[in-house]
């Protein structure tokens, strides 16, 4: 019976919030999966040599506020992943509408076309600017196949979402995960865990699978998220044939120009280099397999316009990410909004009509 109650308070918990939140040491709240006190890669190893002390709070996310706006109304278009929603800073598109005086819609998806059909956009009389940010290590798996324009907007039945609400809410797509979490930063199983997991780092030398490059220094450890590093399509060191950079590059310029016939904006895209492209020299010279350059030369050979980002983040003497996270700090996001208002500015001046 003990038992049964505790499997169905852990089976609510992990659907409800306030009685996930009540078990957990360091608390989520939804849409601010950076809201914990350490570094995002912390928290796959919990290895306490590995905490990174006095990291900036988050901020309200600029798409839950009240300036954000509709995407109807916006000047300007972004879609992209979590570079432009990691709020440690005031984010990239709140950022860039300031520096614009325009309005900017942020959107956390890599599918606008998709996007576009269940909001039931509209062509826009005047052309706008559509800003594409994507990881370096996502741009394979976003355009591996040409993205699908839809004609139609897609819409579900009240049946439908009832029917797919009940259905998420038993068997929820992050379970798992949120499982996980409470079996490993609980208030009652975290001090234990992170004993174990420190014990077994400096007795054995064992690290998570999802952080295997790393740097033990007291000052600033560093962690490398697995995706990076492994022998996968997303990696640093993945063997990209000349056949399958063209295949990526034909399907980017595909979604711009339907981007372009059909909702009449102007991509621009961002690709942003993975932190172990940047910092890998830190660890060792292992030979880049160069896909930001060559998608560079290949994106730009089919006149798409690129904030490239590679050369200017290598040469810079100051960090640009946090030593145990994934994501770019602020002078990161600086450079790239720097470089993001000078594309703007240089597309305007050839002449090209953008409200």
């Amino acid at each position: 019976m003990i038992s049964g109650l505790i499997c169905g308070i852990l089976f609510f918990a992990v659907r409800i919030e306030p009685l996930f939140n009540f078990f957990l040491a360091d608390k989520l709240i939804s849409g601010y999966w950076e809201n914990r006190k350490y570094g995002e890669l912390y928290y796959f190893n919990m290895i306490s040599h590995f905490k990174e002390e006095n990291l900036p709070p988050t901020l309200e996310k600029y798409r839950f506020s009240e300036r954000f706006p509709s995407i109807d109304s916006a000047d300007i278009l972004t879609y992209g992943d979590s570079f432009f929603d990691f709020s440690r800073m005031v984010t990239f598109p709140e950022r860039l509408g300031k520096e614009l005086n325009a309005k900017v819609y942020y959107e956390r998806f890599g599918l606008p076309l998709q996007s576009f059909s269940e909001k039931g956009y509209q062509k826009s009389s005047k052309q706008k600017f559509f800003l594409y940010e994507s990881a370096e290590r996502y741009i394979p798996s976003r355009f591996t196949e040409p993205q699908p324009y839809y004609d139609f907007q897609i819409k579900e039945s009240d049946k439908s979402k009832i029917y797919h609400s009940v259905m998420n809410f038993i068997f929820s797509k992050n379970s798992e995960a949120l499982y996980n979490s409470l079996l490993f930063q609980s208030y009652i199983s975290k001090p234990f865990y992170c004993a174990i997991s420190t014990f077994k780092f400096d007795i054995f030398g064992y690290i998570s699978n999802s952080t295997p490059k790393y740097i033990l220094n007291k000052k600033e450890p560093w962690l490398f998220y697995s995706e990076e590093v492994n022998d996968q399509i997303t990696s640093f060191y993945y063997p990209y044939t000349d056949n399958q950079i063209e295949a990526y590059c034909d399907n980017i310029m595909d979604l711009s120009k339907k981007l372009e016939k059909y909702y009449n904006l102007k991509m621009i895209f961002m690709p942003i280099p993975g932190k172990y492209t940047i910092y890998h020299t830190l660890l060792n010279n292992d030979k880049y397999n160069d896909f930001l350059p060559r998608l560079y030369k290949g994106l730009e050979k089919r006149g798409i316009p690129v904030v490239k980002l590679l050369g200017k983040y290598k040469e810079s003497k100051e960090v640009l990410y946090y030593s145990t996270d994934t994501h770019w700090n602020q002078k990161g996001l600086d450079i790239a909004l720097d470089e993001t208002v000078s594309l703007l500015d240089s597309i305007k001046s050839n002449n090209i009509k953008i409200q």
